[in-house]
């Protein structure tokens, strides 16, 4: 049969077809109208009627309520005829709908009752005499009668109800028979408009696919190429001699875009059961193309598409770079190392060793704060080219590539291949001293010294996260310990990590619980040996009974900012100490108490506030006050440290350099010091008796102090020996444990105040 005949015939089909469902929606159409219609004009109106019904009898209920309560017969009983008169008029619609029904005789009955009811009602009320029982009686029988009539109300609507319901059905019964027959109308429509389609559209599909499929390529920004199945190149649209320029290629020959495994990529698709392949290859130094092969194997012939992809992939590994590495430095940074360690854990399951080295620039901080961020952002530079050159030429592994710059002032280096035993502690103790050296920023020298923190893969940990964190806490410890050195992680510092976080929760709350307590030791005078003075030294009594030693809590203090606090809380007791005393007059002329000053309560910026504010509250001479400042507390912003100082001197406060010879001040800022006094270091006096050199350095401080027109004192002397020798060299004064060892306000009242 023709494809036209067949078109013809599924024509006839379909007229046919539609003309039967179109009768079969028109006479569904009119029963569903009947039945609307039926349900608008009849049904739903006696909902209406049976409410109005309901109203009246409520409305009848309130007014005899009513009459009973005024007795008003005047007002009252017109209303209630009228109310008769519209309950007989709705009542005769719903009799009329309801002709055989049971409760319509109910309510006829009950309304015949009511009004026989509200007549006796209305005559008990006409008498002389009420008699109000017999009233409330009726009514109470007259409410019980009207509301008999509600449930027969009730019974109509849900007959309406049920009507409506059983009219619904039907409706949607036809409806869905209306709808269902559209569907399958519509269904054959469209069977038959696919075959009739598929009949002719084939000639046009057939005549236009060619050229459809030339204006594709012809217009493709992207270069195609149409092979054979043998992989002999019959297409090739403009686009490909586009990129040919692109690439500089001047050959003439378009297979040159092919990639070198073009063919043996060809063939394994044919032989495999895709027929889709994609790859990118370089083609050129600057060139990077991306590869499509589709194989049409009904028709024997593939296409490839090409498409340049040099400037996104180029911008990806930018980002990718940018993502991974530190834009100051261009080391790789904090992501690219927490990658790499946790790689290098997850894939070393026979636990090969590695370490892993975190490096600490110390006190860069200073040098931002006074040099300022840009000579600090040079700095750093300088400081990663000098690391980088040490990893460099330090061994044949290559370590540059395991550098990273983790933060502002922190590195790491991942020691993946280990030599020997102790590489990493070799490597380190090189980088310590290759790193001593000045660096010139600006003509300007900056002396840096490295904090570095080891440990090892796998006896320190086999999990990533704790390995840097036992790194790190090898590289906290040297820095609360001044800096400038190296260690290697060990179960010690675990284990006194976790007393400090104890102590550190314990310290916050021991001035509240009052477990601090101040102590004092004598400061005696050379030759005379008598009483001067006193220096306030902190201890702390626990309440479970421990004594926490000040070199235990102290650096815990200073790193947690509670040593501003306790700070406070030592020179407002001394204060009071001392003017207690001072009314007892017990103390000798000139007798001063000297006060430790931590270096954050010295730089805070509400350090001379709060001190002017104690010694308000005290109500002391300040002259009787001697603040004892650490050498290394003034070592950072050494103009601001003397601006506080002579602040301090302008109040009335006696000065002193504590522990004088153990920091790094230099001489040339010693003379500007608006000092009293020098204290020379326990380190000078401990062996002065069997140390020649630490005689000369004492003698030399002494020295140095005196033509300076300052007064010395010298601690930690705790024999005869040393007396006699601290003595002849010409301090003015001692403290030790020779005279006395720190006691109590009370001890040292009884023992040198008041004797």
């Amino acid at each position: 049969m023709q494809p036209r005949v067949k078109i013809l015939l599924a024509y006839l089909f379909i007229l046919s077809l539609g003309l039967a469902i179109s009768v079969t929606i028109f006479i569904t159409g009119r029963q569903v109208t009947d039945v609307t219609t039926t349900l608008i004009e009849e049904k739903l109106p006696r909902f209406q009627v049976i409410n109005e019904l309901y109203l009246a009898i409520i409305e009848r209920e309130r007014l005899l309520y009513e009459y009973y309560a005024t007795t008003d017969r005047k007002n009252i009983l017109p209303q209630l005829v009228l109310i008769d008169q519209r309950f007989s008029a709705y009542f005769h619609q719903i009799e009329q709908a309801f002709p055989y029904s049971v409760d319509i005789e109910k309510i006829r009955y009950g309304d015949s009752m009511v009004r026989r009811l509200t007549q006796q009602l209305d005559n008990n009320f006409q008498q002389s005499q009420i008699d109000w029982d017999r009233a409330r009686v009726q009514l109470a029988e007259l409410s019980d009668t009207g509301r008999q009539i509600l449930p027969s109300l009730e019974s109509l609507v849900a007959q309406v109800t049920q009507e409506a319901f059983e009219s619904g059905e039907k409706t949607r019964h036809s409806t869905e028979l209306t709808t269902q027959l559209v569907i399958s109308f519509c269904i054959f429509v469209i069977i038959i408009a696919a075959f009739v389609g598929y009949y002719v559209n084939r000639y046009i599909t057939e005549t236009i696919h060619r050229q459809r499929l030339a204006m594709f390529a012809e217009r493709s920004p992207n270069p195609i190429m149409s092979f054979s199945w043998q992989g002999k190149l019959s297409y090739n649209n403009p686009a490909c001699h586009q990129l040919m320029l692109q690439q500089n290629n001047h050959s003439h020959r378009i297979e040159s875009l092919l990639p070198d495994n073009f063919q043996i990529r060809l063939v394994e698709l044919q032989k495999s059961k895709d027929s889709h392949c994609q790859w990118i290859s370089q083609i050129s130094d600057n060139g990077i193309l991306q590869y499509s092969l589709s194989l049409l194997r009904d028709l024997d012939t593939c296409h490839l598409y090409i498409e340049d992809i040099t400037e996104r992939t180029l911008a990806q590994q930018q980002l990718k770079y940018e993502a991974y590495h530190d834009v100051l430095t261009e080391l790789p940074n904090r992501r690219f190392f927490h990658e790499s360690l946790n790689e290098l854990v997850q894939s070393n399951h026979k636990q090969k060793p590695f370490s892993l080295v975190l490096i600490h620039i110390d006190r860069f901080d200073s040098v931002t704060s006074t040099a300022g961020f840009k000579t600090g952002d040079l700095l750093m530079q300088a400081v990663s080219q000098q690391l980088r050159a040490f990893c460099q030429g330090y061994c044949s592994l290559d370590l540059e590539k395991k550098l990273y710059r983790l933060d502002s002032n922190k590195f790491s280096l991942l020691l993946d291949h280990l030599p020997e035993h102790n590489f990493a502690e070799h490597l380190a103790k090189d980088l310590h001293q290759t790193m001593e050296k000045a660096v010139c920023i600006n003509d300007k020298e900056f002396h840096l010294s490295l904090s570095i923190g080891i440990s090892h893969y796998p006896s320190h940990s086999l999990e990533s996260e704790t390995l840097l964190a036992n790194a790190d806490a090898a590289l906290t410890r040297i820095k609360t310990e001044g800096g400038d050195g190296i260690l290697c992680y060990s179960q010690d510092i675990h284990d006194k990590e976790q007393a400090w976080i104890s102590l550190e929760s314990d310290l916050r709350l021991a001035i509240e619980r009052d477990e601090l307590q101040l102590y004092y030791q004598p400061k005696i005078t050379a030759n005379q040996h008598k009483i001067t003075g006193l220096e306030a030294l902190i201890r702390w009594f626990k309440s479970d009974g421990r004594v926490i030693s000040p070199a235990e809590f102290i650096p815990i203090a200073e790193q947690t900012g509670l040593i501003i606090s306790i700070g406070d809380w030592v020179i407002e007791q001394a204060f009071r100490q001392l003017k207690n005393w001072q009314n007892m007059n017990i103390l000798d002329q000139g007798f001063s108490i000297a006060i430790n000053l931590s270096a954050k309560q010295f730089q805070h910026a509400d350090f001379i506030r709060n001190i002017k504010q104690h010694l308000a509250e005290a109500d002391i001479d300040p002259q009787f006050i001697e603040l004892e400042i650490t050498e290394s507390l003034l070592i950072g912003d050494m103009d601001k440290s003397i601006r506080i100082m002579h602040q301090l001197k302008d109040i009335g406060f006696k000065l002193s350099i504590d522990d004088f010879g153990t920091g790094y001040s230099s001489l040339s800022y010693l003379k500007k010091f608006p000092i009293d006094k020098l204290k020379i270091d326990r380190a000078f006096v401990m062996d002065i008796e069997t140390n020649n050199d630490d005689k000369i350095l004492a003698k030399s401080i002494i020295d140095l102090a005196h033509n300076l027109n300052l007064s010395v004192i010298a601690e930690g002397v705790e024999n005869d020996r040393q007396l006699k020798i601290i003595e002849q060299l010409g301090a003015e004064e001692i403290q030790g444990f020779y005279f006395s060892k720190p006691k109590p306000a009370n001890e040292i009242e009884e023992q040198y105040l008041r004797s």
